[in-house]
């Protein structure tokens, strides 16, 4: 549980989830295909972005509804919301891309698939 938790943290630092001393990006949207300290493939196959969109997504939406409700109890009108929630729909999935594809990358590490070929 521990070397899980460990190789989370490690990604949400956009550093290798096995060794956690080799970025994972080159730039803000260019991942590295593997890691430059212990080789550990980012990337082995096309779909493995998939899981990353998915995390975006799902991230995105909570936060959403979560706020949305919450600003809703405390008497924000509704109008007022979109106008703070459309920007924040947009921006936020581009800033978090890094990090969702991170975490998948963590994610399919910690379940041993992600082994280099």
């Amino acid at each position: 549980m521990g070397s899980m938790i460990k190789a989370l943290l490690r990604s949400l630092l956009l550093r290798c989830p096995r060794c956690g001393s080799g970025r994972m990006f080159e730039s803000m949207f260019r991942m590295r295909r593997q890691c430059p300290s212990c080789g550990l493939p980012f990337q082995q196959e096309a779909g493995d972005i998939t899981g990353g969109m998915g995390i975006n997504i799902v991230a995105t939406l909570i936060i959403f509804v979560v706020g949305f409700i919450a600003l809703l109890i405390a008497g924000v009108d509704p109008l007022v919301q979109m106008a703070i929630w459309l920007p924040f729909m947009v921006i936020f999935p581009i800033l978090f891309y890094p990090a969702s594809r991170a975490l998948w990358t963590a994610i399919l590490f910690v379940s041993g698939q992600l082994e280099p070929r």
